[in-house]
């Protein structure tokens, strides 16, 4: 997704789930009002949307739900969709705009190897 942690962009779900604008999201995760809009373009991001408005919208409103949603969806973005493991090998998908120079088509490669590099020492216990 971004480089934004992750619990920010869950304060984001929080907010827009609640019935918050992207500008009041965006005031929650620290970012701009057009990054939300970018956000909830993407599948994973709009899926845990979805899953946080269906648990606020439970009547009676059940708080242990909000909370199993919410930490639900911060499983679900902190994963990596982007990243997986098949036959033991980790893969890493790098996003790359149309029109990305050399330069940035190499920051977000290295990024995202990056990314893939730590999730990988957290999964082998920090080795």
């Amino acid at each position: 997704m971004s480089a934004t942690p992750v619990r920010d962009k869950v304060s984001a779900l929080l907010t827009l789930a609640g019935g918050g604008t992207n500008k009041a999201a965006a005031e929650a995760a620290g970012v701009s009002p057009g990054t939300v809009a970018g956000w909830k373009r993407k599948p994973e991001f709009a899926a845990a949307l979805a899953d946080l408005q269906a648990a606020v919208g439970r009547r009676p409103f059940d708080a242990a739900a909000v909370m199993a949603a919410a930490e639900a969806a911060e499983r679900r973005l902190s994963s990596g969709s982007a990243m997986r493991v098949e036959g033991g090998r980790w893969h890493v998908t790098v996003e790359i705009p149309a029109g990305a120079s050399a330069r940035r088509v190499e920051r977000l490669t290295a990024r995202a190897i990056a990314r893939g590099m730590r999730a990988v020492r957290e999964q082998e216990g920090g080795r």
